[in-house]
């Protein structure tokens, strides 16, 4: 599979990289490492996401280089999709006028690419643009060590998540050898640098919690107008669902945030053996066993009391 995608990124000048909808630290750093491989391979590279990254996957190197905009009807010979490999999944559309690969570490991701390189094992898809960087005989500048080290440690909660495994350290560690960065400044930027605002809304957040089933089932839930009288426009929310799904007793960990009117984004955190994946699917979504995530149409009553039913069943 690499040495296809190798002998097609190879033949190809003007290529392009989009990433998916509400981008995380993985799909950007990845995103970015990639872009930065290719260039010094001497393409035409252009990366183009739709959504704007919040801080501080905004201060990764070299993103004011991404472009928030439509690909087509530019012309590419090779388009590059980090997870994102429906026009669903990344917002781009007339992806069928492009020669597409998929690179994912998703389950649950599409097939739709005329190349898919989806491997569930990898902890983040940073992973495996690390193996083709290998395969492609790049140098490991700081930039591009930077930004994978910070999408495999954002993904792996900076290794100590359940997907953290031997190879996950061991690329992690080779990143560091190769590029000589520093892990330590590249976390304190992940996990130290928050901007007061984003402290208050996590209060404000945090103040919603709910714990149903003799405390395994943990509900917090972000409303809009929580907005209204803060500077954030963009803010990232792994951390707040992480502390959440810290406490002891938590199975499963839920996090209803209001996008517009009767229309919520949910997000899932689990542990042990209960499969957030296969709940996401039961609601037409996603993700990982421990880590999944769906939209629920309805008012927050109705898709929390629908959710719990689900999980409780699951659960017994």
């Amino acid at each position: 599979m690499i040495n296809e995608i190798k002998k097609k990124i190879i033949e190809s000048k003007r290529i392009a990289i989009s990433s998916h909808i509400r981008p995380d630290a993985d799909c950007v750093g990845s995103g970015l490492a990639l872009m930065l491989m290719l260039k010094q391979l001497g393409k035409d590279v252009s990366y183009r996401n739709i959504d704007i990254a919040p801080f501080p996957i905004s201060a990764f190197p070299s993103y004011d280089s991404i472009e928030h905009k439509q690909i087509y009807p530019d012309e590419f010979d090779l388009l590059l999709l980090i997870e994102g490999g429906s026009e669903e999944r990344c917002g781009q559309k007339n992806l069928d006028k492009y020669f597409t690969i998929n690179i994912d570490h998703h389950a649950t991701s599409s097939m739709e690419s005329n190349i898919n390189w989806i491997d569930p094992e990898a902890s983040a898809v940073g992973e495996l643009v690390y193996e083709l960087g290998v395969a492609l005989e790049i140098e490991f500048t700081k930039e591009i060590g930077f930004n994978l080290y910070a999408a495999i440690s954002s993904d792996t909660g900076s290794f100590k998540y359940s997907n953290t495994t031997f190879k996950s350290l061991n690329i992690a560690s080779e990143i560091v050898k190769r590029s000589n960065i520093s892990p330590h400044d590249i976390s304190d930027l992940i996990f130290n640098s928050n901007p007061v605002e984003k402290i208050q809304l996590l209060q404000k957040i945090l103040s919603t919690l709910d714990l149903e089933e003799n405390g395994k089932i943990a509900v917090i839930n972000f409303r809009k107008d929580f907005l209204s009288k803060s500077a954030l426009e963009h803010f990232e929310t792994e951390d707040i669902i992480s502390i959440v799904r810290s406490i002891r007793g938590v199975v499963v960990t839920l996090f209803f945030k209001e996008i517009k009117k009767d229309y919520y984004r949910i997000s899932v955190r689990s542990k042990g053996s209960f499969s957030s994946s296969e709940m996401a699917k039961h609601f037409d979504g996603g993700g990982h066993d421990h880590a999944a995530g769906f939209f629920f149409p309805g008012n927050f009553s109705d898709a929390k009391k629908s959710v719990i039913e689900f999980i409780k069943k699951q659960l017994k």
